[in-house]
């Protein structure tokens, strides 16, 4: 698994969630409904974090236009 300082912009997802920055340590993937991405994250203390964003323009191509990336719908403590 990647550690959090390795994360970046160029690698991850970042966003802050409740004044926490959590970075993906996966590219976000399509739940099987297909209304959902869903990526594995870490914080600074390397807890681990399922979050989840809402699809908000299903007729898109641009994957960067398909959710509103900097505002996810959820985000679970997994450990």
């Amino acid at each position: 698994m990647s550690k959090f300082n390795e994360l970046n912009a160029t690698n991850s997802t970042i966003i802050k969630w409740e004044g926490q920055t959590l970075k993906t340590t996966q590219n976000p993937y399509v739940s099987d409904d297909g209304d959902q991405y869903l990526a594995h994250a870490i914080d600074e203390n390397e807890n681990e974090y399922i979050v989840t964003w809402e699809v908000i323009d299903h007729e898109t191509t641009d994957e960067s236009e398909t959710c509103d990336w900097n505002n996810p719908i959820g985000v679970t403590l997994v450990k």
